[in-house]
């Protein structure tokens, strides 16, 4: 990390006088203070007994307890002293506090979530938890405070560059952390007015189109049978249903994959199950690897740093992963003035500057979305538009799900865990020991009436669920999860089509599958999407010679986007200047807030029956799609040869596709972007089993939400379970775990967390760090 800083910071300091130069060092050997104790003794108080923190070569932490409330109390430490600002950062962006720290440019960003009042409902939420979650929060807050508390404590750099101290974490902290990724997972309601807007312009048939469908011969996961209900018609017919809001197939959306195949198709006779969840990719990695182990037995999988639980991962008996649902379960309503029922002034400290005041509305079904934050059109005879979700619900108990999950022993269990799951749903697999596999889907869905008034929620044994299907299987990539004739309204915005037919495609190649096998299909790489359009794209015609030569590569390619070969770079060029070519005419001064792939909308113009988007409007000739191929071919090209050098066929994708884990706040800064940022090249695209999603609406192809975990897990033998995160386990940059686990996940690798030895057989290069309750 010595040359991270100086090989940027040197660029800053040249010319600077000798003081200056000796401050910075004094401040960098201050920075490296903040690097946490490892090994050794710490003493601290609210412990019941002795615990062990053993972290391994990666800087996973092995946690050895004696019971529940010690195991809490040193995962907090163990956040604590490793991901303090990613914990930081995260409750105060819930809390709408940055503008304290980060000044005017987090106002807005502060404005948005005190209108949400997630903080306050995070608040009320630990109140009505159980007793044991409430006492196993209390206990993790008390071990993240006693880090905070230390004789000597030195804050991590993110705390010392914006000069402030850490206040004291709380339960409710904890749940901010919680209502975090619910948001992220968040459905389509604040993206129902610019839909409203393109509906307009182009009409209901024509936006239909546009946003894409969900294919007839596309995986539907689960069958009536499975569920087993019998069929009846959808509260919204498939035809009738909403149009999706953000595409079907389209960007980077809150996704992942997962599947688990039962013995009858392992080549051990065991479970497999495989979890990838896709987010935003961030500096450090938004999950935290860890074993927690008590005289019970051992947990093993990912936390997400500010929580007590394990939330993706196995014990001794089960393990489970999660992908997202996406349903639809927030909604924009009209109201007019006299239905607001609580209002409260929001004083927003900014640093720097001004503070601000604003005015919070509430209806009883959520935020006022007041105009003057707010840039939504207002209906006639309305005043307000309110949201009416699911994330501030006062009853939520969805943090103590994952307490109940790790104590499972099967099936029944683990199901039993699940209804007090609210938000946000999740189709989550599950193998066990025992041999049985299954798929859950919980959460609370609201039921509509016809005028789009919420009267109910799907029953929790009417939720997507299946136990030991019959065909030996079951695997979700966001896509359709329920059958076409099940009887409750989720969504119409399934969207993964393309990973989910490539992952059917490697599931069912065979029925001897190995954890070597699953973790190729992890890694896949093979865009269906191209593969299905690549007849159409080879009878273009350019007028180049950068396109000629370009279309002889892509004629002999296998849609593979590795990350050593230029055809990937070239077909991304390709569709970027294509894509626009279909639809920039109809949409007219629309067009600039709808760039992006459009995968299935593209594939249906390309080998279906939408080729009249490819005539333009605006001229009185009738273009055929192959007019208009060669063209975007050249006009790619001639963007491509910037900023490639070189014969075409050494280009690589790998080059110009890089994964780039973004720090917030610091990737926004020149000089500590530098530093804090970490990029790795990175196969895939979009469209692809191994997810790597770039920006449409930016220059270049740097990756910015793509698999933020990957496990598999063997029921057979759990200790030969795999796991990977994306960057490393240190949120300090001063430390070299911070990025070392970037290239391993980079190149599809894994690293093994066995719970198979004991404190005494500790391996070699582990430090050992003993917890002892501080004498009273």
């Amino acid at each position: 990390m010595v040359r991270r800083i100086l090989r940027y910071g040197g660029l800053a300091l040249g010319g600077v006088v000798a003081i200056a130069i000796l401050f910075a060092a004094v401040f960098t050997l201050r920075l490296y203070g903040s690097l946490p104790q490892t090994e050794g003794t710490m003493q601290l108080a609210g412990l019941e007994d002795e615990v062990q923190i053993i972290r391994d070569r990666h800087a996973v932490p092995h946690i050895f307890a004696t019971g529940d409330h010690d195991l809490y109390y040193a995962l907090g430490v163990a956040h604590a002293q490793d991901r303090l600002w990613q914990m930081e950062i995260t409750r105060r962006a819930i809390r709408g506090r940055l503008s304290e720290v980060i000044g005017a440019a987090a106002l807005d960003t502060d404005i948005w979530y005190r209108t949400m009042g997630l903080g306050p409902a995070s608040d009320t939420a630990v109140s009505n938890l159980p007793a044991d979650v409430q006492a196993a929060l209390q206990a993790y807050a008390d071990g993240v405070n006693a880090v905070i508390e230390a004789p000597g404590f030195i804050p991590p750099p993110e705390y010392q560059i914006l000069m402030f101290n850490p206040e004291p974490w709380t339960a409710g902290d904890t749940v901010t952390v919680y209502k975090a990724i619910a948001l992220d997972l968040f459905g389509n309601a604040f993206s129902e007015p610019r839909l409203n807007t393109l509906v307009d312009h182009l009409g209901e048939e024509r936006a239909r189109e546009f946003m894409g469908r969900y294919p007839d011969a596309a995986p539907r996961s689960l069958t009536m049978a499975d569920i087993g209900l019998e069929p009846r018609p959808a509260t919204a017919p498939e035809e009738d249903a909403p149009i999706p809001t953000r595409g079907i197939n389209d960007d980077a959306r809150g996704g992942s994959n997962n599947w688990v195949l039962s013995g009858a198709m392992t080549a051990s006779g065991h479970p497999i199950l495989a979890n990838d969840p896709h987010l935003a990719l961030r500096a450090p990695a938004i999950w935290y690897l860890a074993r927690l182990t008590t005289p019970e037995g051992s947990v093993v999988g990912v936390t997400l740093p500010g929580t007590p639980f394990v939330t993706l991962g196995r014990n001794d008996r089960i393990a489970w992963g999660f992908t997202n649902t996406g349903p639809d379960v927030g909604d924009l309503q009209a109201i007019t003035r006299d239905e607001i029922v609580d209002q409260r002034e929001e004083l927003i400290r900014v640093r720097f500057g001004n503070d601000v005041t604003i005015t919070r509305q509430a209806t009883d079904r959520g935020p006022v979305l007041d105009p003057a934050h707010f840039d939504y059109a207002i209906p006639e005879g309305a005043d307000y538009l309110a949201l009416q979700w699911m994330l501030d619900e006062p009853d939520d108990t969805t943090p103590g799900v994952g307490m109940r999950i790790l104590r499972g022993g099967g099936w029944d269990d683990f199901v039993a865990a699940l209804e007090g799951f609210v938000a946000p749903q999740q189709s989550m697999v599950f193998a066990a020991v025992d041999g049985d596999i299954g798929l859950y889907a919980p959460a609370r869905i609201p039921v509509r009436d016809e005028t789009g008034v919420w009267v109910d929620t799907i029953p929790f044994d009417e939720l997507p669920h299946t136990r030991n299907p019959q065909r030996g299987f079951v695997a979700t990539a966001n896509n359709k999860i329920v059958p076409d004739d099940y009887p409750h309204y989720l969504t119409s915005e399934w969207y993964g089509v393309s990973r989910i037919t490539r992952i059917y495609e490697g599931i069912e190649a065979r029925s001897d599958h190995t954890m070597a096998s699953m973790a190729e299909l992890q890694y896949d790489t093979v865009s269906t999407v191209a593969r299905a359009i690549l007849p159409a794209l080879v009878e273009a015609e350019p007028d180049s010679e950068a396109g000629r030569i370009a279309l002889s590569l892509i004629a002999d390619w296998d849609a593979d986007m590795a990350i050593d070969i230029p055809q990937p770079l070239i077909f991304s060029a390709w569709m970027r200047e294509l894509a626009p070519a279909f639809y920039d005419d109809e949409l007219g001064e629309l067009a600039p807030e709808w760039i992006g792939y459009r995968q299935q909308f593209m594939q249906d113009i390309l080998t279906g029956d939408l080729q009249h988007w490819c005539d333009d409007i605006d001229t009185d000739e009738a273009e055929t799609c192959q007019q208009l191929l060669g063209p975007a071919l050249d006009r790619a090209m001639a963007v491509l040869s910037e900023t490639q050098s070189g014969r075409i066929a050494d280009w690589r994708w790998g080059d110009a596709h890089y994964a780039r884990h973004a720090h917030t706040p610091f990737s926004a800064f020149p000089v500590l972007d530098g530093i804090f940022t970490i990029n790795t090249p990175i196969p895939g695209d979009g469209s692809t089993v191994n997810v790597a999603h770039h920006r449409w609406t930016e220059p270049g192809y740097s990756v910015f939400h793509g698999a933020s975990y990957r496990a598999l897990y063997d029921l057979g033998d759990l200790d030969a379970s795999q796991f990977m995160i994306t960057t490393g386990q240190s949120g300090n940059v001063m430390s070299r775990h911070y990025d070392d686990l970037a290239p391993l996940w980079g190149r599809g690798e894994y690293i093994e967390i066995r719970a198979d030895w004991t404190p005494e057989q500790s391996p070699d290069g582990a430090r050992v760090l003993r917890l002892q309750p501080a004498e009273e």
